[in-house]
């Protein structure tokens, strides 16, 4: 079984998908999650794909797993293949 290629594109999608569902400013989503408001905004826009510590962070103020979070990344939704 080969291990299927990240789409990556997904990340701003899924970014915006949560912090749109959180009802969050990207003021108050950077100050919960201690990252830069700029930085925010460069995710929103796909211009930034951010780090570990970046979608850890994210994860935690979003109250969702990072495999939940970033399953569309690998073409996957709750664990499981589509």
């Amino acid at each position: 079984m080969t291990t299927p290629n990240p789409d990556l594109t997904q990340l701003r999608l899924i970014f915006n998908r949560y912090r749109y569902e959180s009802g969050l400013t990207f003021e108050r989503l950077a100050e919960a999650s201690g990252i830069s408001r700029q930085t925010l905004l460069n995710l929103s826009s796909g211009k930034y794909r951010g780090d570990l510590g970046t979608w850890l962070r994210l994860s935690r103020v979003f109250k969702v797993g990072m495999d939940e979070m970033l399953a569309d990344v690998w073409g996957t939704r709750a664990g499981t293949k589509l």
